[in-house]
């Protein structure tokens, strides 16, 4: 198949729309046309695919030659170029499966043709979904637009590793994520809501860092299985269940 692969730009995303799903980008933007102009042209070529699933699986699992984006997600946008099982267009890559849309590519940006500069590798986390390990800007806006508003830091283990997550994210009544316990007494102490981030936070550093692999491994291990919440007595109680992986974002 001949396709292009299209990304949100965290430095020109003002409307925080990168990772959100198409139902959502209307009440952020006030629009629910695809904002062409805050994407770049990530790659550009021919993959051994038949279909868009098997497109998704290749640019997360096995990035092919040329290609400069993150791994593909939620809000990427896929151009079918020559007519196979997939009608060509243009399709936005949803929460489950891809929607076609109307998309203007001329608007983008050029083709990337050198990796982004300041990003960080961190471990994302979306309700009801498997971690991530992603490459993000390491700039305030691009941290912003990853859990959807202001960031706060928390720092609830011994490692050097902060979570980074909507300050306002139970305010605004964001789905429950995860269970955060204390890994001394193994007590829950808190539940985050909405999308976060695992990043390396050294001590004596003032920014957030890649995460290294080890610590990577430990913390989508940790947050593997996504987490239903239920009122027990008086306690609240994590439910860890399986994703559909026919169905997993």
């Amino acid at each position: 198949m001949n396709i292009d692969v299209f990304q949100v730009n965290t430095d020109r995303d003002t409307n925080r729309i990168a990772f959100m799903d198409y139902d959502n980008i209307a009440r952020f933007q006030g629009s629910p046309d695809i904002d062409c102009k805050i994407y770049d042209k990530v790659f550009e070529g021919e993959v051994n695919c038949k279909n868009l699933e098997e497109i998704y699986k290749i640019f997360n699992l096995d990035h092919p030659d040329g290609y400069k984006g993150r791994s593909l997600s939620v809000s990427d946008v896929v151009e079918i170029k020559d007519k196979n099982e997939v009608e060509p267009g243009f399709y936005f890559c949803d929460d489950i499966g891809f929607k076609k849309v109307e998309f203007h590519p001329e608007e983008c940006a050029e083709l990337v043709n050198e990796p982004k500069k300041d990003t960080i590798t961190v471990l994302v986390v979306e309700p009801m979904k498997k971690p991530q390990l992603m490459e993000i800007g390491s700039s305030l806006e691009a941290m912003q637009a990853v859990v959807g508003g202001m960031i706060e830091e928390y720092m609830p283990f011994e490692d050097e590793v902060a979570v980074i997550c909507n300050e306002e994210g139970k305010v605004d009544g964001l789905p429950l994520n995860r269970a955060v316990y204390d890994e001394q007494s193994h007590e829950m102490v808190d539940i985050v809501a909405g999308t976060f981030f695992v990043a390396y936070a050294p001590v004596e550093s003032e920014k957030f860092k890649s995460l290294p692999k080890e610590m990577a491994d430990k913390y989508a291990q940790r947050f593997k299985y996504p987490e239903t919440f239920m009122k027990v007595g008086d306690e609240i109680k994590a439910i860890p269940i399986k994703p559909n992986k026919d169905r997993e974002r």
